[in-house]
């Protein structure tokens, strides 16, 4: 047990803020080809109790959860550009699972649906930003009509 606390710490101290981490993307949330890893960025490391904890933000937002470092992959090498050109003091807060579908839709908007509908109507979030519903909007229901080409 003291040995994976050593360890833990050393991880830790590997990670600085503003470096490229990637947090694991559960399956549920994603399709076999698509990405297993959200890219994201540290803004803060917090001592929570004796751990320390990350708060990260990805490309669409600041990410709610707070992550310790067994949750943490290093992503320092493949630095996305989208992360380099972030402007984190205008980024809004959203839940990590929220994040994982906005990432795996390749979403532009960072607008996602799950409505019961046909999305024709500006209801749809997806329609009102002018943007094709993903199959990770509602991918049970073949009646949309705003799913693009």
């Amino acid at each position: 047990v003291k040995l994976h606390h050593v360890y833990l710490n050393n991880l830790t101290e590997k990670f600085d803020v503003n470096d490229c981490v990637g947090v694991q993307i559960h399956t549920v949330d994603r399709t076999n080809t698509d990405a297993k890893l959200l890219p994201c960025l540290i803004p803060e490391k917090n001592r929570k109790n004796d751990d320390l904890v990350f708060k990260l933000v990805c490309q669409y937002a600041k990410l709610q959860n707070a992550f310790s470092v067994e949750n943490l992959v290093d992503l320092k090498s493949a630095y996305p550009q989208e992360l380099k050109q972030l402007n984190v003091d205008e980024l809004k807060g959203i839940s990590f699972i929220e994040a994982c579908k906005l990432y795996v839709s390749g979403a532009v908007s960072g607008s996602t649906c799950d409505c019961k509908s046909k999305c024709t109507t500006e209801h749809c979030p997806c329609k009102k930003a002018n943007v094709s519903c993903s199959t990770k909007c509602h991918s049970k229901r073949g009646a949309c009509q705003n799913m693009g080409d």
